[in-house]
């Protein structure tokens, strides 16, 4: 055995050393099942193999535990097959290590295995074990025909065992909990430490399992809403079209975006707008063939690939053909709506014959025509600027969190009646040695493209919620925090539960947090933002709706969904002095603010004339540099907490 592995196992065996848990009686939750249920069903789908099952052992049978539902799978869940008999499983779990078997017809030590009963041949299997080291069971792949099991198959089959055996942790760890919690209440004192980093290693858990559940999630193939193929399958077929034919022909990527299509939702509806995008597809797939790839990679953004031998004249008869599919007017329920579009080209092998860089720069040529308000734009050296910018912005952005860059700094908020900080907001930034101070507008969105905003937007509520519980405690009364939130937060399905098991573990009080969030995140998942907030309210949280008055669909917001705060748009508020219909607006949010019984905030706060106008209208809180920048926790503190202290 590896020295590390058998260091892992040992350093295992030492932690959970102190207590017995009788992992056969742990039951692994529906929901938490079902994740391994898809898990197979993707594993059987990816590596073509009839059937992939996670089998769980017992004291004297094995039992299929979850089976995928794939064609020609023998295998039911709850089958079970006693122990002793030489089964593929039983030798994994015994000898702790991955068995290949590609055809146990010509192999002498297998040719008798109770599998071939079944039809299965081709096996491949790893172990699952519980975080004491002993026997969960196993993960397997089987064949009814002979099969070579690929090196690529086989890491991805242990990349599945990793984030099931994750899972294992998780429900280990809360059986183990839950026996202290038995075992332990008359010395809860003395105990209370180590019940709190137990909890700290759960949610961290619970965090990681989020991940390779988004992972997965990525992993799969088509556009649910068109069916179109994805930027996974995209990048893999361009590099497939990449290695087979840039030698020999050239190959063109052009990425398309529909301009202002955030209006069309704002304006018809998102309905609307999901139909016209289904429309546009099905266009667009009409000059599919051998030679000619379309997919959805996001939002209002398609790509199509193309080889072809004259690097110019099919290349510009395509973009026509495109314009034409976009330009055509889209006649939806009783609608005739026009969308302009945008269009950027790359080409291999003269821009690069690498997928993802072809795919980068073709995009970066889209941004350019879009914000040139052109048909379309090739990829050239003025791009390539733009391009190499994001590049470095990207590669550092990647160890930023690791490298302590990260930091939030607080603002505060002003009660204008009192004139006293009555809390603060969150606000998060970056500093990196080469690039400087970078503004969060121009990395929060980058780190929404490449994922990390699930690992920042917790670096920011564990940072938030950790500052905010010292500075509760320390005032002895109500401090507020207001936290932003990505739309890609909300949609974790265990969001709420998220900020809840986060409260409880800095002892925060829920009154004492509130979330903002934007209009943007209202229209990705109308449904799945009102159940969010909703729970999130009874919870105690309160919910700020930011940015208000800035879009389409501000007021009919207000009657969809039950808010706390409104928070007036800084754009109002520096103008107030010359703009007559700023200030009228001004008025008007306020006054709607007040009718609703909603708390009003202005931010962007930064003459003594807005702050006297805003108090005139009797608005609830002031935000800006008038009454304070955004500063460190220590400097947050001296200038405001211990002054409120004494």
């Amino acid at each position: 055995m590896p020295y590390h592995i058998a260091l892992q196992q040992s350093q295992k065996k030492r932690i959970f050393a102190d207590i017995a848990i009788d992992t056969d009686g742990i039951i692994v939750p529906p929901a938490m099942l079902e994740n391994w249920q898809q898990t197979l069903d993707l594993l059987s789908e990816i590596v073509d193999t009839p059937a992939a099952l996670i089998m769980r052992v017992h004291q004297s049978d094995i039992e299929v535990f979850a089976s995928s539902h794939s064609l020609g799978n023998p295998y039911k869940p709850h089958d079970k097959d006693s122990l002793g008999h030489g089964l593929y499983c039983e030798t994994v779990m015994k000898e702790c290590r991955e068995l290949h078997i590609p055809n146990a017809l010509k192999d002498k030590n297998w040719d008798k295995n109770p599998d071939i009963k079944l039809g299965m041949i081709a096996y491949c299997g790893l172990p699952l074990r519980w975080p004491d080291n002993t026997a969960f069971g196993t993960i397997c792949m089987l064949d009814s025909k002979e099969h070579h099991y690929s090196k690529q198959f086989r890491s991805l089959l242990s990349r599945f065992q990793n984030g099931i055996e994750a899972n294992l942790v998780t429900l280990f760890q809360q059986a183990k909990l839950q026996t202290h919690n038995q075992q332990l209440e008359h010395v809860v004192q003395q105990r209370t430490h180590e019940l709190a980093e137990l909890s700290v290693k759960l949610i961290r858990e619970i965090e990681t399992r989020t991940s390779t559940e988004s992972s997965l999630e990525y992993h799969k193939s088509y556009d649910p809403l068109t069916g179109l193929p994805n930027r996974i399958t995209l990048i893999n077929n361009l590099s497939l079209m990449l290695e087979e034919t840039y030698s020999k022909e050239n190959i063109s990527v052009l990425y398309v975006g529909l301009r202002n299509f955030k209006s069309i939702n704002d304006s018809y509806g998102y309905l609307i707008g999901d139909k016209i995008l289904t429309i546009l597809s099905q266009r667009l797939q009409h000059y599919a063939d051998e030679n000619t790839f379309v997919s959805r990679i996001a939002g209002a953004e398609f790509v199509i690939v193309q080889s072809h031998a004259s690097p110019h004249t099919e290349v510009n008869k395509l973009i026509n053909q495109i314009m034409n599919c976009c330009n055509t007017p889209f006649g939806v329920a009783d609608f005739v709506i026009t969308i302009p579009s945008s269009i950027g080209i790359a080409q291999a092998p003269s821009d690069g014959i690498d997928a993802v860089v072809l795919l980068q720069k073709a995009g970066a040529a889209m941004t350019i025509s879009k914000a040139e308000g052109s048909a379309y734009n090739f990829f050239n050296q003025d791009v390539q600027s733009a391009l190499r910018q994001r590049y470095q912005l990207e590669s550092h952005l990647i160890d930023a969190l690791n490298k302590n860059e990260l930091s939030l700094h607080y603002q505060p908020f002003i009660n204008l009646k009192t004139k006293t900080v009555i809390g603060a907001e969150a606000l998060l930034r970056w500093h990196n040695p080469i690039l400087g101070n970078v503004a969060p507008d121009r990395f929060i969105a980058l780190a929404e493209r490449n994922g990390q905003i699930i690992d920042i937007g917790n670096f920011v509520l564990h940072t938030a919620l950790s500052q905010a519980a010292k500075w509760c405690r320390a005032l002895q009364h109500d401090f507020k925090i207001a936290i932003n939130i990505s739309p890609i937060q909300m949609r974790n399905p265990r969001f709420v539960e998220h900020i809840a098991d986060l409260l409880a573990l800095y002892q925060m009080p829920p009154t004492a947090l509130e979330l903002e969030i934007t209009e943007g995140m209202l229209m990705q998942d109308e449904h799945l933002a009102h159940n969010a907030i909703q729970k999130l309210q009874a919870l105690g949280i309160r919910i700020s709706l930011d940015d208000f008055g800035t879009g389409y669909s501000s007021l009919s917001y207000l009657q969809k969904y039950s808010f706390d705060t409104l928070k007036i748009d800084r754009c109002f508020i520096n103008k107030l002095e010359e703009n007559e219909q700023d200030r009228e607006l001004t008025k008007a949010i306020i006054a709607i603010g007040k009718k609703l019984n909603l708390e009003v905030i202005a931010e962007g706060v930064e003459t003594l004339e807005q702050d006297a106008f805003i108090r005139n209208e009797e608005c609830d809180l002031g935000q800006g540099y008038l009454y304070g920048k955004p500063i460190t926790a220590r400097q947050f503190e001296q200038e405001f907490i211990h002054k409120t202290e004494h």
